[in-house]
């Protein structure tokens, strides 16, 4: 290959990463540390997934104590657990409805 070919090839290829680097840009991706590329939108689509996940063990264990003895740990631990689940629906669900869920 010759040097004009091989610099129109890298021209070529330039073109295109920043071609693509501005399509990326236009749909919200930016670039992180240095040489990775991240959406504004990753956290928001990962974040309910793991809260959810998370809100669900506290239902869940809340659920397991529901009916514990008046004055003990667990009795305690119901409390805190159910500010939390209702503290995080507050904020999850403002409107008090989950998406195709119940009030």
């Amino acid at each position: 290959m010759s040097r004009s070919t091989a610099d129109a090839h890298v021209s070529t290829i330039d073109k295109q990463r920043v071609a693509a680097v501005r399509k990326l840009e236009q749909l919200g991706y930016t670039f992180a540390a240095g040489d990775s590329m991240q959406s504004a939108n990753d956290a928001a689509a990962v974040v309910p997934a793991i809260t959810d996940a998370l809100h669900a063990l506290l239902v869940a264990r809340a659920d397991a104590l529901v009916s514990c003895t008046e004055g003990s740990y667990e009795e305690a631990e119901f409390a805190h657990i159910t500010d939390a689940i209702e503290a995080y629906e507050a904020v999850r669900w403002p409107g008090g409805r989950a998406d195709g869920g119940k009030a």
